[in-house]
């Protein structure tokens, strides 16, 4: 026969207790755990790549292997991750342009982050908390960066959305290319009292005057970030207001 003391009793209550916050607490973890995405990972290269008719230019920047920097998907309210591994002899950054980020993931040297130099990596992590097109680039040695092709579109998709039959996202930008295909001087002074220093070759997402198929009589999605150093663009559909 059981004998119920006082002293029984706490042990009891105490070890029940014990269990309910272990599995509590378990539980919390494991969702934050479950909640924390895998990082993409945007690694820095210089690279050829054919912008124009005739040689290949040298020396383009991008975040891959091959081709233009990708385009970053997101969710709005949902957690994303990023590691930067630099691959270039610069040091470099990135700044999410538009995205309302904690301050230590805004990608600004000295001020939020140190500097990301060769071979080294940092790695961003948030929420964002609204949906929309964006660009991310670097804060660093902007020009020379920027302008040699680290320019990417951001797509943060608000669930809400309605369907769509087709979407095209643009990445609009221009070069400083010489005849020969190779950059030429970013900067020249006398376009300073000006509205900056113009490209020679325009592209869409790396391309000439591209094309993209759609359905016909569908709903499309247009998304188009200029991501240009200095040039200001203006917009017009063909046929329609």
């Amino acid at each position: 026969m059981s004998v119920f003391t006082r002293r029984r009793l706490l042990q009891g209550a105490a070890a029940a207790g014990a269990a309910g916050i272990g599995l509590s607490t378990a539980g919390k973890f494991a969702g934050w755990a479950a909640a924390k995405p895998e990082p993409l990972i945007l690694k820095t290269a210089g690279i050829a790549a054919q912008l124009m008719a005739g040689a290949p230019t040298k020396n383009v920047l991008t975040y891959g292997e091959a081709g233009p920097p990708p385009v970053i998907r997101m969710k709005k309210g949902k957690p994303f991750a990023a590691r930067l591994v630099n691959g270039i002899d610069d040091p470099t950054t990135i700044h999410w342009h538009g995205i309302r980020v904690p301050n230590k993931m805004d990608g600004v040297p000295f001020m939020s982050q140190p500097y990301v130099y060769q071979g080294d990596h940092f790695d961003y992590a948030f929420a964002p908390p609204d949906a929309g097109t964006f660009w991310y680039h670097p804060h660093c040695n902007t020009l020379e960066q920027m302008g040699h092709g680290l320019t990417g579109v951001i797509v943060v998709e608000n669930p809400n959305d309605p369907a769509f039959d087709a979407e095209v996202a643009l990445n609009l930008r221009d070069w400083r290319l010489g005849d020969d295909g190779q950059f030429i001087a970013q900067f020249r002074p006398r376009d300073a009292a000006r509205s900056g220093t113009y490209g020679t070759v325009r592209t869409a997402n790396w391309l000439d005057q591209p094309q993209y198929d759609a359905p016909a009589g569908g709903l499309v999605r247009l998304r188009a970030a200029i991501t240009d150093v200095t040039r200001i663009y203006g917009f017009r559909v063909d046929g329609a207001e």
